[in-house]
């Protein structure tokens, strides 16, 4: 009888620690906003997962306690991703649901780390159909490491305070041909959109485009008569004729001035 009881409290204990060992599995959801957990994946070389919710979604509810849940989902996510969630209640995520065109939940998207959207899921997925999912974007291709072009010698950053700071510089069309346009012989080409004084105002550029536009966005400084200048570029294109198409676009739709470098 006392090694039936011995063995029975083994067995209790067993139970206990494996179901201990299954709670604490989670996802790792950033707390972050997207433009920096998208900035995150691009400086990690990892992929931006995004679900959107609510918590009057049933079938949010039931991917949270089991697909969320699962050890190889999150194991693959905390790792190769940089996964955020997004309340379509909030709003900033009221926002992001009119942004994404965010019809149906749950919705994910999975981006790659130069910020292209690589697939658009809407509809409950069991563990397996998320790891297959997963697995299919977890690749070298889509985990390139972005470093941002900007380089600056902090030396060369020291201003007069008493310079009265001008953030909105974009030039006209003739200041653009005078000062940047250049023979386009590189192997990538992007299109210019912005040239500032500061790069508080490029950072600012930067920060609108992305909540617009999936296209990787950098900025580049260079030197004008001694002067630092940050320029504020979108694209990454293979040729120039498909840069000059995308800036047409940009001009058609948007009414933004912008010329191919």
């Amino acid at each position: 009888m006392k090694r039936f009881f011995s063995l029975l409290s083994v067995t209790i204990l067993i139970a206990i620690g494996n179901k201990s060992n299954a709670e604490d599995i989670y996802v790792n959801f950033s707390n972050a906003n997207i433009n920096e957990a998208r900035k995150k994946a691009g400086e990690e070389g990892k992929l931006l997962f995004i679900d959107f919710h609510a918590k009057w979604c049933t079938p949010c509810k039931w991917m949270e306690q089991t697909t969320f849940k699962d050890e190889e989902v999150a194991k693959t996510l905390n790792t190769d991703f940089v996964a955020i969630k997004v309340d379509i209640d909030d709003m900033q995520g009221f926002e992001l649901k009119k942004m994404y065109d965010v019809k149906y939940l749950p919705t994910i998207l999975i981006f790659n780390s130069q910020g292209y959207l690589v697939q658009r899921i809407e509809e409950t997925l069991s563990p397996r159909l998320l790891l297959d999912v997963l697995d299919k974007h977890n690749a070298p291709e889509n985990k390139v490491i972005m470093r941002h072009d900007f380089n600056i010698s902090p030396s060369k950053l020291i201003v007069d305070p008493e310079i009265k700071e001008n953030d909105s510089m974009l030039l006209s069309e003739e200041e653009y041909k005078k000062y940047f346009e250049q023979e386009q012989t590189q192997s990538s080409f992007r299109v210019q959109v912005g040239v500032f004084e500061r790069y508080k105002g490029a950072d600012d550029m930067v920060n609108t485009l992305r909540q617009i536009f999936l296209e990787p966005i950098n900025v580049v400084n260079e030197f004008r008569n001694e002067v630092p200048i940050f320029k504020v570029r979108i694209g990454q294109f293979s040729t120039y004729e498909e840069a000059e198409s995308f800036r047409k676009i940009l001009k058609t739709e948007y009414n933004m001035n912008g010329i191919v470098q």
